[in-house]
């Protein structure tokens, strides 16, 4: 009779576990998100993360997996004969199904597992999935060696973070000197460093502002956050800035982009310098490259034209606009362009993401609030959206999302054009134009609750609907040429148009996520171009396969791996 597995394996002690994997404790971070991800879009697998040794550190969804548990040693007995050991052995791919374990008991189940190797090729440990046969995916191999390569990408720079924190003692010694104002941020805008000058420019504690987003240090809108769009940046620029504490504020500012090893892009350091002019500014954040006018809306589209003549005609007056439009559809364009060509275009234009706003943070992100109004909250307060806008516009994008007790406060807002700090007894008048836009029909919201009517009926006083862009195919070509000018100018390419083979899957694909969606499709061709004309080479697979079905395929992994797939590229940046 053939022994069960189970009872055959050996095992290292629960105080070697324990060392093993504080040892590997940035692997077994990055594994465990990677791995809860692919879980949470099927739970017939069990994936597992073991060391070089072979030592089992990490083993979810193993409810009803007959070997695998942390601690287990992949010895000489699974060495030769599981994906696992194989993997380890060989510091390869392996795949092994259920036909060919040597072992009778696992007959029924298939395994593929991807080994992990630092940048040197040295061996880290691997990943694994298994399954029984009849869940078994056959791209199973594909997505081991995925989730490898995005758990090694996430450790490069989380150690690439720690080389620049351990640097920092370093950096403090040779920039505290400098008159200049620098701060040092990583790729996600959070302060790694600022030194003295910069601390006092900008009016915030030096140890206080440390780990804390660039957002949250000052009361202003940081145009350093342009060259987290941009990926690039500027020498001796100068910026005027309205901070609401401060007034106007002018400086000299540069821009270095930071870049790992993997000449991915990894911060910025900032060096800014305080200037003494004090001629107050039109435009909030003083960088007018990135607001649009209705000279930016590219169209010969007749239903374009037609929201272009209301929102222009919207423009003349201080009346509410509603934009509605799928995701995508341009409405922050139309709102911006509406503030540009109206009165109020010298004044601010403050937008707002409502759907981005937590429950609990919306009343004080709309109106502010004074010192010790709640916990947390800033020791010298802050202004609300209302109070930065005052004079200008808001854009409320996404309005529907606002919570029902704060769409009573901002209807009697509207109305009275009144606003109170939270914390506060003292109320004030403010004149700001509200436009305000939705991807949803606000007056379904209506009919089932989740809107209020009174406030449905004061936003909507004027009405632009823009069309998804499988409405106006038209545009494709006009969109697609001007979004190759902008990225070949950005990237530097030789890239003078494209041909039939690319524009025409183009006009066969409806566009889900609209004219965002054709520019992301666009920047990655340039991207990846290496001739004078875009060709259908450069196509994401899935608009080149728009009408095409392959009835071989399982589509429901078919749809797993694709989101999986999409979420590491995502998380990569498609590097």
């Amino acid at each position: 009779m053939v022994e069960r597995v189970e009872n055959l394996v050996k095992f290292v002690s629960p105080y070697e576990l324990q060392k093993r994997k504080s040892d590997y404790f940035f692997y077994l971070i990055a594994s465990k998100k990677h791995f809860e991800k692919f879980i949470y879009l099927n739970d017939s697998f069990t994936i597992s993360f073991v060391d070089k040794d072979g030592v089992v550190l990490l083993a979810m969804n193993i409810n009803r997996d007959p070997v695998i548990r942390e601690g287990m040693i992949i010895d000489n007995l699974l060495r030769n004969t599981t994906a696992l050991g194989m993997a380890l052995e060989k510091i390869k791919e392996a795949e092994v199904k259920g036909y060919a374990f040597a072992n009778f008991n696992l007959k029924d189940w298939s395994s593929a597992a991807s080994p992990i190797v630092d940048r040197s090729g040295n061996l880290i440990g691997a990943v694994s999935i298994s399954s029984p046969n009849r869940y078994y995916p056959k791209f199973a191999l594909e997505i081991t060696s995925l989730m490898a390569q995005a758990i090694q990408n996430e450790v490069n720079f989380k150690n690439l973070i720690q080389e620049i924190n351990l640097s920092r003692k370093l950096i403090e010694s040779i920039v505290e000197a400098n008159k200049d104002g620098i701060i040092v941020l990583d790729k996600n805008a959070k302060v790694l460093f600022i030194n003295s000058s910069g601390a006092s420019i900008l009016g915030v504690n030096k140890k206080e502002a440390i780990n804390k987003n660039v957002t949250e240090i000052v009361d202003f809108k940081p145009v350093i956050l342009n060259v987290y769009r941009t990926r690039k940046g500027y020498t001796n620029k100068e910026f005027v800035i309205e901070s609401p504490s401060k007034g106007i504020l002018r400086f000299t500012k540069t821009a270095v982009v930071l870049k790992d090893t993997d000449d991915d892009f990894a911060g910025v350091i900032d060096f800014f310098n305080k200037t003494e002019e004090t001629k107050r500014f039109a435009v909030l954040d003083g960088d007018r490259e990135n607001h649009f006018t209705f000279e930016d809306i590219i169209s010969k589209s007749p239903k374009i034209k037609e929201a272009i003549r209301l929102a222009k005609l919207a423009s003349q007056s201080n009346t509410p606009v509603h934009l509605t439009g799928e995701t995508g559809t341009g409405k922050e364009m139309f709102a911006q362009a509406i503030h540009f060509e109206s009165i109020r275009a010298d004044k601010p234009f403050i937008a707002i993401n409502c759907g981005a706003i937590p429950s609990s943070l919306a009343e004080s992100e709309l109106f502010g609030y004074e010192p010790g109004a709640f916990t947390d909250a800033d020791k010298n307060g802050r202004p609300g959206k209302f109070e930065l806008a005052n004079g200008g516009t808001l854009f409320l994008d996404e309005i529907e999302e606002l919570p029902l007790e704060i769409q009573v406060k901002l209807l009697r807002v509207l109305e009275d054009k009144i606003i109170t700090r939270i914390g506060s007894t003292k109320s004030f008048k403010v004149d700001v134009r509200i436009i305000s836009a939705s991807n949803k029909k606000l007056d379904s919201l209506v009919k089932s609750g989740s809107f209020r009517a009174d406030l449905f009926y004061r936003l909507n006083a004027f009405e632009i609907t823009l069309p998804p862009l499988r409405e106006r195919k038209e545009d494709i070509p006009l969109l697609v040429s001007h979004f190759i000018k902008k990225f070949a100018k950005e990237f530097n390419k030789s890239i003078t148009g494209y041909d039939e083979s690319f524009i025409n899957p183009l006009l066969l694909y409806d566009f889900p996520g609209n004219v965002r969606e054709l520019q992301n499709v666009v920047e990655r061709s340039v991207n990846l171009a290496s001739k004078e004309m875009l060709t259908k080479e450069y196509l994401p697979k899935h608009i080149l396969e728009v009408n095409l079905k392959d009835n071989t395929a399982n589509p429901e992994f078919d749809t797993i791996k694709k989101d999986y797939i999409e979420k590491i590229l995502l998380e990569c940046n498609y590097n």
